[in-house]
């Protein structure tokens, strides 16, 4: 229906203007059209939010380690080989995880597997470990990625410096990547620790947070 306009007439008084029942008819017609149209439209955005939340899902795990707590990992000055391990065994290990997927970290391996992923997917980390740091000690970080495969690359995901020697300083990473090519989604990955002087490691978790397309 077209809008109804009401006439009010030429000047003010001049009694060509619609009577009172005829202008009111216009309005309640115009207005009956408008909240029929405001129902489609609502009716329009329930469903698109349902697409939305149907095709975007979160879930996300929380491993806690306990082996280092009493057998720190050692690294050796200068050493290139230095991977973080975790046996997801503490107390704190935990997961949101409502449709059962597969869990990426395998603490057998040692390794992250993301082969229960798609191109698209992103994942979130979050890391914390305790150094034993030595004075004026520089510590970086690294991600491998794309393990096992011929496109293998890293990510320095974090980089301290310490001016004093200090026990238990804590060192915490905060990164996102997300699966853009099939070597990062089927070849392993896993933290990788770098510096020039010796340090003792005991890994206190990491948790990861997927964003699935």
């Amino acid at each position: 229906m077209a809008r109804q306009a009401i006439n009010v007439g030429t000047v003010a008084n001049d009694r060509t203007g619609d009577k009172w029942r005829d202008a009111f008819v216009k309005v309640n017609a115009n207005e009956t059209e408008l909240y029929a149209d405001l129902a489609t439209v609502q009716a329009a955005l329930i469903v698109a939010q349902a697409a939305v939340a149907a095709s975007t899902k979160t879930y996300w795990f929380d491993a806690n380690d306990t082996l280092t707590a009493t057998a720190p990992i050692t690294h050796g000055a200068g050493a290139s080989n230095t991977y973080l391990t975790n046996n997801a065994a503490g107390t704190s290990t935990t997961q949101y995880n409502p449709n059962s997927k597969d869990s990426l970290w395998n603490p057998v391996t040692k390794k992250f597997d993301f082969t229960s992923l798609k191109i698209g997917d992103t994942v979130e980390f979050r890391g914390d470990i305790q150094i034993n740091n030595a004075a004026a000690q520089e510590i970086d970080m690294v991600f491998s990625l794309a393990e096992g495969s011929g496109s293998a690359y890293e990510l320095r995901i974090s980089h301290n410096y310490y001016k004093t020697a200090a026990t238990g300083t804590p060192l915490t990473f905060l990164f996102r990547i997300y699966m853009g090519d099939e070597a990062t989604r089927t070849g392993g990955a896993r933290f990788r620790l770098e510096s020039v002087a010796a340090t003792s490691i005991r890994v206190l978790g990491w948790f990861y947070q997927i964003t699935e397309v």
